[in-house]
């Protein structure tokens, strides 16, 4: 009696479960900063998952009014089962988007222009979550029959789940950045991105830049060609950041406001610029990124990187 009750509450768990699942379909999947556009699950295949996570909820309706134990074991089985393909083609298609970001190329302008700067919103992440739940909920009623199994995989759960936690937060100080240290690597990845133009080497320069930005031209194979076609008579002597001026940090996502100076050597004279940049970290200050400002207002800007901070406005 005590393991159909408790088989009967996992089934409840999974209608809750499924049914949010269902309406997952709902939530933003893909925003398009550029096109004022997001894009919802049931313009993909939200839809598709949705069906899914019904069959889930119809199977577990079924087993919730049903008596046989023997019964809800395979229904258990089968909701794992299904969720397992829900988890595996969310994940999917979240590693498949960010690929697709970091590995775009395109001839077509109105096509760069479009996708730069795509975010991923929180619906698929939503829908990895739920149906990982449910692989969760499914497999306690389908592989433990017995409730002292159950006790002692909760208590193993609870305890590998604490340790996990504490080596994280143990590792997260130790590898935790110095201002310092952080400004030694801001100051490196500049001087890198800097010899990449003293020595016009294109493709290392487009690693430093940040990645909308040769997004919106095309990738970094067109930003490569555009940037050796305009310094093919140019050549740049030195770049370095002359001040930071502002820095925010949120996590490890660490921004920079910086100026920073160029001198180049054209037709036998030299010149000197010297203009605003932004300055990106995803890593604590390990690599960083760049976008120059140029003669853009801050709201500009912001159109073109909405991500950047607005403690970091500078008109």
């Amino acid at each position: 009696m005590i393991l159909f009750d408790f088989n009967k509450k996992i089934n409840y768990l999974l209608i809750f479960i499924s049914l949010l699942g269902v309406f997952s379909f709902l939530m933003p999947w893909i925003t398009y900063p550029r096109l004022e556009m997001t894009l919802k699950g049931y313009d993909g295949d939200g839809v598709l998952l949705a069906i899914i996570f019904f069959l889930i909820l119809g199977i577990n309706l079924y087993s919730a009014f049903r008596n046989n134990s023997n019964k809800k074991r395979i229904i258990n089985i089968f909701s794992f089962v299904l969720a397992a393909i829900i988890f595996t083609l969310s994940v999917y298609k979240i590693y498949a988007f960010y690929e697709d970001v970091f590995s775009f190329q395109s001839n077509d302008p109105i096509t760069s222009y479009a996708g730069a700067g795509v975010q991923l919103r929180y619906g698929l992440y939503v829908i990895a979550t739920l149906s990982f739940i449910c692989m969760f909920l499914s497999s306690l009623g389908s592989f433990f029959t017995k409730p002292k199994r159950l006790i002692f995989l909760l208590a193993l759960f609870l305890i590998s789940g604490g340790i996990s936690y504490k080596v994280y937060n143990a590792n997260s100080k130790i590898d935790r950045l110095d201002k310092i240290a952080i400004e030694e690597n801001l100051n490196g990845a500049f001087e890198k991105m800097g010899n990449a133009l003293v020595t016009k080497q294109s493709d290392q320069f487009v690693e430093y830049i940040h990645p909308i930005l040769y997004q919106s031209i095309g990738g970094k194979k067109k930003l490569a060609e555009l940037m050796s076609s305009m310094y093919q008579d140019v050549e740049v002597k030195e770049a370095k950041i002359i001040k930071v001026f502002k820095t925010k940090t949120e996590g490890d996502a660490i921004q920079a406001l910086l100026m920073q100076s160029f001198t180049f050597f054209k037709n036998g004279s030299e010149s000197n610029t010297t203009n605003k940049s932004f300055a990106f970290s995803y890593d604590g200050g390990r690599t960083w990124s760049f976008a120059g400002i140029e003669d853009r207002t801050f709201d500009e800007m912001k159109k073109i990187l909405p991500e950047i901070f607005n403690e970091l406005r500078y008109d």
